[in-house]
């Protein structure tokens, strides 16, 4: 029987094959066009009829396949959160063994990532000013953001026990910011190849720094410390100071 189950799943009429084809093509034609409207009018300024006749579909086809407009927002930004070529090199990243190889498993990973979608991730915010509902899932997807930048710190503190867990959270959140990449290669020309060779070597300077900072404290090059010690008698001043 389960055989047979398996054989049957197997089996595809061309007919259904072709609706198939042609339903994951109108989606994809809505979504581009929907990308490309929130991206120039902005989401609230872009109605679903503009979105269909950018998609060159009927609008009653773009309620039929996403219902609303706030659907057509959502399905995009999963399309970033679950990017796979970018979500599978998180996870290499976390499995590597040696903190230079994840570090720049990880920059390829948001490279990856912002390459796809920096442009709906800024069309998520934009929105997200402007409808409470839309806010609530941001920040949820921020949410898991931190998650999976908090649990990679982690990762480089089992391979490198002497980093400073909150210096290295605080670096891998701040140098992959969306907006980052966006004044990089938006802004001033920057290929995604550009981006991340600077992110890759960014991480990797700046988290070691914080070793060499958690190993060995600056030693100072001034005059010895200076003793201060309570006194009695000088209310004034408050302290009395001593070599």
């Amino acid at each position: 029987m389960e055989l047979y189950s398996i054989e049957m799943r197997d089996v595809k009429s061309p007919a259904g094959s072709l609706r198939a084809e042609q339903a994951a093509v109108t989606t994809r034609r809505i979504l581009d066009a929907a990308r490309r409207g929130f991206g120039d009018a902005g989401y609230a300024a872009t109605t679903l009829r503009e979105i269909a006749s950018e998609a060159g579909v009927a609008v009653q086809t773009v309620y039929a396949v996403f219902g609303s407009k706030a659907n057509i927002l959502r399905a995009l930004r999963d399309s970033v959160v679950t990017d796979p070529a970018a979500s599978e090199a998180y996870a290499a990243a976390l499995a590597a063994t040696d903190l230079d190889e994840a570090l720049g498993l990880f920059a390829r990973s948001i490279r990856l990532r912002w390459e796809a979608g920096h442009d709906i991730v800024m069309i998520n915010v934009s929105a997200a000013a402007a409808d409470p509902e839309i806010r609530a899932e941001v920040a949820a997807a921020n949410a898991m953001r931190s998650g999976g930048i908090a649990r990679l710190a982690r990762r480089l503190g089992e391979l490198e026990r002497s980093l400073d867990p909150r210096r290295v959270e605080a670096l891998l959140d701040a140098l992959t910011l969306t907006s980052v990449y966006e004044q990089l290669v938006a802004h001033h020309g920057w290929s995604s190849d550009d981006y991340e060779a600077w992110l890759a070597g960014a991480l990797r300077r700046d988290i070691r720094d914080s070793t060499v900072r958690s190993r060995a404290p600056a030693r100072p090059t001034g005059p010895p410390p200076v003793a201060v010690r309570p006194t009695a008698t000088s209310q004034s001043l408050g302290h009395e100071i001593e070599r």
